[in-house]
């Protein structure tokens, strides 16, 4: 997820949230994790799925590298609350769908030891500090491989803080692979297909797993607080790291941005291209315009008149087709301004085909195709095609 940094920072004022609060102690896996060796009676069915955050870190006295154990729970229980769809809904806008997914925390490794602290590895770092996230992903020499865990056990979540990118108007708060489409499964468009049934570790060259920026990792809405009518802060809202994991999830599970975008960057385009038509897209770049003129009018407004700047939600999250239509954006996989709380439909359907046909995903998989029987496995490094977003 990319957000795009602004001169000034504002009060707003927000919209009205019904929420119901869970505890963080729930997310904790009691049986076997992934359960992949359950039946899929239907598609309602609740994948469990096992999360490890490798938290990599120098100064183990800096919060923002040595993530507080804490957090990275709450963090869990979070994002199991925007995926079970219910827990978050503002009374004027759409609910979200009920993925049917339970994220827990690893409770053992790969060598079958119980971990002390569930679901979180602490590693000392003595490369080069902040991590440049796209080197990071985009390494192809097995240089990052070994701090990957069996991505068909667990899904890796890396905790680092990012190198500022040269485009300093943006900042970078996590970052993605996409799946792949199984040979022989039905076809999941917009996912690169490896002509494989199964993957494994020793196939890979690269990391698979998503980055998570802890320089804004204690940053969240008002809404995992409880508090549903009170001014919200924009840099809580626009940072909400709650938020940016669940997003990055999502590309990790198949979904692609809202917006309009080739090569998995936005473009000056209002196409629908994240293979969900419930969705609603828009151009991204002029929106980016748009808001920047906004915000520079108001603040230009409150200095005419002595006042503080004050700008309103519903203003900042309303988006526009080519057509005229305007909506407000409440999905989980655009970005700010947004609510950042909805999936739809046809993204809870693409989900949970990734879900029961991609390989490198925990869990267990709908009836292998025949191909399976004739597939010679190798244990070797795979040049795969690596799909990265952020």
């Amino acid at each position: 997820m990319k957000h795009y940094i602004f001169s000034i920072l504002l009060c707003i004022i927000g919209a009205t949230l019904t929420c119901c609060n869970s505890s963080t102690e729930e997310f904790y896996a009691d049986i076997e994790q992934d359960r992949d060796n359950d039946e899929i009676t239907s598609d309602d069915y609740e994948y469990q799925i096992p999360v490890i955050f490798h938290v990599l870190y120098q100064d183990s006295q800096d919060r923002k590298q040595y993530v507080d154990y804490t957090r990275i729970k709450e963090l869990v229980a979070h994002v199991n609350e925007l995926y079970q769809g219910d827990v978050y809904t503002y009374q004027e806008y759409d609910n979200s769908e009920n993925i049917h997914i339970r994220f827990v925390l690893a409770e053992k490794n790969e060598q079958n030891q119980t971990l002390t602290q569930p679901g979180v590895e602490y590693i000392k770092w003595t490369g080069t500090y902040p991590i440049d996230c796209e080197k990071f992903m985009g390494d192809n020499s097995r240089r990052y491989t070994k701090y990957v865990w069996d991505p068909n056990e667990y899904i890796n979540v890396m905790v680092y803080p990012f190198e500022q990118t040269k485009d300093e108007s943006s900042i970078t708060l996590g970052i993605s692979v996409m799946p792949y489409q199984g040979a022989g499964f039905p076809q999941i468009e917009g996912l690169n297909n490896t002509k494989r049934t199964k993957l494994s570790k020793s196939n890979l060259k690269y990391a698979h797993c998503l980055c998570i920026n802890s320089k804004y990792i204690y940053f969240e809405s008002n809404r995992y607080k409880g508090i549903t009518s009170e001014s919200e802060n924009t840099e809580n809202l626009i940072y909400d790291a709650n938020a940016t994991l669940a997003h990055e999830l999502g590309h990790y599970l198949g979904l692609h941005h809202v917006f309009a975008e080739k090569d998995n960057k936005p473009i000056e385009s209002y196409a629908d291209t994240d293979y969900c038509t419930d969705t609603k897209s828009y151009n991204r770049p002029a929106y980016n315009t748009w808001l920047s003129l906004y915000i520079e009018n108001k603040r230009q407004e409150a200095e005419s008149a002595g006042k503080d700047v004050i700008v309103l939600l519903s203003d900042m999250i309303s988006r526009q087709n080519d057509t005229g239509d305007t909506w407000s954006s409440i999905n989980l996989m655009d970005y700010s301004m947004s609510l950042n709380y909805q999936f739809t439909a046809q993204q809870r359907e693409r989900i949970r085909q990734v879900l029961y046909y991609s390989p490198l995903i925990p869990g267990p998989k709908k009836e292998r195709p025949n191909t399976r029987s004739t597939e010679t496995a190798t244990d070797e490094p795979l040049d795969l095609p690596v799909i990265i977003v952020k």
